[in-house]
């Protein structure tokens, strides 16, 4: 009968900690820190930590690589060619390259207002601190077996966006 006890003790106390750890996960959420989105420099590196709307409204336009915290090698490619592609107008200040974590608490407002689901590259355009418009590049998925497709693609797309 002891052992029956000691066993029911131990179960309640696993299932009261169990409950304990889920409402913690689900409660509240803290406002996010800063260093959640660290904003990137054009090579990429990490940079001082500042959140992601305030880095777009440095910039008329901004071109945005949104990823998950594990990358894919299509991932890391399509940051690649696409940096590499939109090198001349981030180099020449009419375009700047930021870099953020689509599944970031932070960064969830500008995920949803762009409609983005996987990686992808977004062209925003920034006047006044606020966004009038954007464009999500989700087709870039379709253009990574070749660079000089995946380059024409993006030009393309940055050159009507700025354009329009």
């Amino acid at each position: 009968m002891k052992t029956k006890t000691v066993f029911s003790i131990l179960l309640l106390v696993f299932v009261a900690v169990s409950v304990v750890f889920a409402f913690r996960k689900i409660g509240p959420v803290s406002p996010s820190s800063p260093q959640q989105t660290v904003a990137t420099n054009e090579a990429g590196s990490a940079a001082t930590p500042v959140g992601l709307n305030a880095k777009l409204a440095e910039s008329q336009f901004s071109a945005v690589y949104f990823h998950a915290p594990h990358r894919c090698p299509t991932c890391r490619k399509i940051e690649s060619f696409a940096h590499e592609a939109l090198a001349p107008e981030i180099e020449a200040g009419k375009l700047a390259w930021q870099i953020a974590d689509y599944t970031s608490d932070e960064n969830a407002p500008l995920v949803d207002q762009f409609e983005v689901f996987t990686s992808t590259v977004v062209l925003v355009e920034v006047q006044d601190g606020k966004i009038i418009r954007w464009k999500n590049l989700e087709e870039v998925w379709n253009h990574t077996s070749e660079q000089a497709d995946f380059t024409a693609f993006i030009n393309q797309a940055w050159s009507e966006f700025k354009a329009s």
